[in-house]
């Protein structure tokens, strides 16, 4: 290592330049790298952790501290590759280098640099075992400034740093080393590595680790300001806030005297408040709970109390994330969470969809000229975003699967502030269960090796960890019998369940309308599960007299959404078509509903549409056939398990969701088993073994990739025109704008989302089409005469997918 630190110390090897600064060097910037990942350490006990994951891997105490060391050196030296000089003369102008090379890269010499120091440290007793954790160490520093991919290649690429002249004298000879054990294959090298899964998570939070330090190092030489990492450190307050709330303080009252709402809908929420608290407290080393509780209980409401409760338990967990797959929960949830806490001090909403949390503007210097008395930091505004750097972070499953299993830089920053957390997730129900099995291994063992806190919540909770058979994860029920709870009358009575309409195999729709308009002075629910249909069935409705209707899909945007939501809640009747969209979570009370079966959990969550409140009388529930759900959910095992079989039905009727899962559980566990299959779980523990990042990513990605369309059309919302030409044009000018620093771009940007999502639309096909349009531009796909594919202000799919075949050529 005596080479590496000459290196270090010689002041003429540069890390950054910045107009108008001093360069820095990059001893500097190693040693700045070194300290924000003391800071980590400090405050999400990082390095604790990391030594615990690898003994975990299989090492016993001297081995988990000269692995640590490796660790912490990856860190200190990622960016030792600096000191090829065409890097020094060609990209940073360093008047100390006048020789050109080949090439200038950095980032893989610094990965070669590093594993030929560290490699000749180790004993021939060591190198076995040691070198594969070196190799892949190594790979995190070579794609520090990219993505992760599958590690196969990387090999190849190491030898090209041989062949590179001048830059470092050190050969390595990859061979003789038997530096890549990758090609020795899975059975040699799980008599290395221990446990496949605790290995690949090692490496994700190395290169979580890396990134985020060196990004925080960077910014604070580019912008001279030191980040500081957010944590929950008022819980005495938060706790204050809560408690003074109507809520608890009526289910404390309901602790002390049971009379206080004896008989009432409230009695049950106090019971279920209180029982999930006394299990927690019981049950505090547990690292995954479930609160399986019915529609209209009170979860949210539980949650809070769960994770404040956590946070004062155990004063290692200092953030809290909230996780939702539907942006209609993240808003319900937000709303709840602001009565308590105050937003961007104590939480913040990170989502496609919100615009970035700026703090108010204040006086940059004390002597500040009038252009910077209303100073406000943008930069550190767009690092907080990408780093999720608020204490409570409301925030979409597709950005926590990025942090677990994304290969991305900034996708991976959030996995840093993950640790020693509690995180909540709502309705994991609803990612595909072909990766049921993949996400309640991941999810315990990230639990586990990152000391984070996960409770899994839905009115219809799959028990995945019955997948994990005995694997020794300690996963408690929150509620020891949920069935107590929905049998209870508020709960299972609160609607009557009616299968007489599926005595037709596919019923007509006039006679669904026939039936739809005996209730017509009720507030009706009717849910389709095609866009097509219910567009099919709300003209059918429109030609109607005397009956005020609306339709609600997924193609609605935020704005119109929120607007209708409010007209349901105003009127005394109404007819509502949607599709599946209204599943999720969405805060309507309906007298009557009728629903296209799909699959048993799904007609579970539609009920919990009707009689919300749980307090009207007479409500009911249709279930009917029209549209081929084997078309729509083909790969998915509850479709097996549909309510027309009479055994299924009396399971839904009776809330015994346990019953049905088991079933479904049993058949995603037979699927998975199947070594011939790549989504079998053997493959999974494969790819974990041998960092097929890749692989990993694709395999867990929630949603299948898709096109951004924008339809350039004028769109009236309560009132006001809004030009989607105006809006694509602002959008352009704000990205190519030279006017604003990188930071209040971004913030600007965002502040955009919500406008620019009233004319974008998702629109699914293959990977070899492509979309024909009038232009291209950051990610969307611009449609100038966007007109023709809107109807009565939605979008029209089918005319859309019909005009030169979906545009796609």
């Amino acid at each position: 290592m005596e080479q590496i630190e000459q290196y270090m110390n010689n002041p003429y090897y540069w890390a950054h330049t910045q107009k108008g600064k001093p360069e820095e060097t990059l001893a500097a910037h190693s040693q700045l790298c070194l300290r924000y990942y003391c800071q980590y350490c400090k405050k999400k006990k990082i390095d604790i952790l990391v030594k615990r994951i690898i003994a975990q891997c299989g090492c016993d105490k001297r081995e988990t501290d000269d692995i640590y060391q490796l660790f912490v050196d990856a860190v200190y030296y990622h960016d030792i590759g600096k000191i090829n000089p065409a890097y020094q003369y060609r990209v940073l102008h360093n008047p100390h280098f006048s020789v050109t090379y080949s090439s200038s890269h950095h980032a893989i010499l610094s990965a070669y640099i590093y594993m030929c120091e560290r490699l000749e440290t180790f004993s021939r007793a060591d190198m076995k075992k040691f070198s594969y954790f070196l190799f892949a160490f190594s790979y995190s520093i070579a794609r520090h400034h990219g993505y992760l991919n599958d590690i196969a290649d990387f090999k190849d690429k190491l030898q090209g740093c041989i062949e590179t002249e001048g830059c470092y004298a050190k050969k390595l000879d990859l061979e003789k080393n038997s530096i890549f054990t990758v090609e020795k294959g899975y059975d040699r090298l799980k008599k290395i590595i221990a446990d496949e899964a605790t290995f690949y998570i090692l490496n994700k939070l190395l290169f979580g680790v890396i990134t985020a330090c060196d990004y925080c190092a960077t910014a604070e030489y580019m912008n001279g300001v030191e980040a500081e990492i957010n944590v929950i450190d008022n819980l005495d307050e938060l706790k204050s806030r809560y408690f003074k709330g109507d809520l608890y303080f009526g289910i404390r009252r309901y602790q002390d005297n049971h009379t206080v709402f004896a008989g009432s809908i409230n009695e049950q929420r106090c019971r279920i408040f209180l029982e999930a608290e006394e299990n927690l407290r019981d049950n505090p080393s547990a690292c995954v709970y479930y609160l399986e509780a019915p529609t209209g209980s009170g979860k949210t409401n539980v949650s809070i109390n769960l994770f404040l409760t956590m946070l004062e338990q155990d004063r290692e967990l200092t953030n809290v994330f909230y996780i939702f797959p539907f942006n209609t929960l993240v808003e319900q949830t937000t709303d709840s969470l602001k009565k308590y806490f105050t937003y961007g001090k104590d939480m913040v909403v990170v989502n496609s969809l919100a615009p970035i949390y700026v703090e108010a503007p204040v006086r940059k210097t004390p002597s500040a000229g009038p252009e910077e008395l209303n100073y406000c930091d943008y930069e550190k505004a767009v690092w907080n975003k990408v780093f999720n750097n608020y204490p409570i972070v409301v925030t979409s499953h597709v950005n926590f699967f990025n942090a677990l299993f994304g290969t991305g830089r900034e996708q991976s920053f959030p996995l840093v502030k993950l640790c020693n957390s509690v995180v909540i997730i709502d309705e994991i129900q609803s990612y595909r269960n072909s990766i049921w099995w993949q996400i309640i291994l991941f999810l315990s063992k990230y639990a586990d090796l990152l000391h984070i806190k996960i409770v899994i919540m839905s009115a219809t909770l799959p028990k995945l960890d019955l997948l994990l058979e005995n694997q020794g994860y300690n996963i408690v029920d929150l509620l020891k019998d949920p069935q107590v709870y929905y049998r209870s009358s508020f709960f299972k009575n609160r609607v009557e369940l009616d299968f007489s309409l599926l005595i037709y195999k596919k019923i007509d729709l006039s006679t669904l309308l026939a039936k739809v308009l005996e209730y017509k002075n009720k507030k009706i629910l009717v849910e389709f599960i095609s866009k097509t249909t219910a567009r099919e069935f709300f003209t059918m409705l429109c030609q109607q007299k005397g009956i005020y209707c609306i339709e609600i899909t997924g193609d609605d945007n935020a704005r119109n959404r929120k607007s209708m939501i409010q007209e349901i809640k105003s009127r005394e009747s109404i007819v509502v078509v949607a599709t599946q969209v209204i599943e999720a979570g969405v805060d309507i009370d309906m007298d009557i509903g009728f629903k296209d079966i799909s699959l048993p959990d799904a007609e579970e969550q539609f009920l919990g549409r009707i009689n919300r409140s749980c307090l009207k009388k007479g409500c009911k529930a249709y279930f009917f056939n029209y549209d081929d759900a084997q078309k729509i959910y083909r790969d998915d095992e509850r479709i097996h398990y549909p309510i027309t079989d009479p055994h299924i039905g009396e399971l839904l009727n009776n809330k015994d969701f346990k019953g049905i899962y088991e079933l479904v559980l049993h058949d995603v566990k037979v699927k998975g088993e199947r070594l011939t299959r790549k989504d079998s779980i053997q493959f999974t523990y494969k790819n974990c073994l041998e960092l097929n990042y890749r692989e990993i990513e694709q395999k867990m990605r929630l949603i299948p990739p898709a096109y951004q369309i924008f339809l350039a059309y004028e769109l009236v919302v309560d009132g006001e025109i809004i030009s989607g030409r105006r809006v694509w044009e602002q959008y352009k000018n704000m990205c190519l704008s030279k006017d604003m620093g990188y930071g209040e771009k971004k913030v600007r940007l965002s502040e955009m989302a919500e406008e620019i999502s009233y004319f974008t639309y998702t629109v699914y096909s293959n990977d070899q089409q492509v979309l024909s349009c009038n232009e291209e531009f950051g990610g969307y796909y611009y449609i100038e005469n966007g007109e023709q594919f809107i109807e009565d202000g939605k979008f029209n799919r089918k005319a859309f997918q019909n005009c030169s075949k979906g545009l796609f050529l």
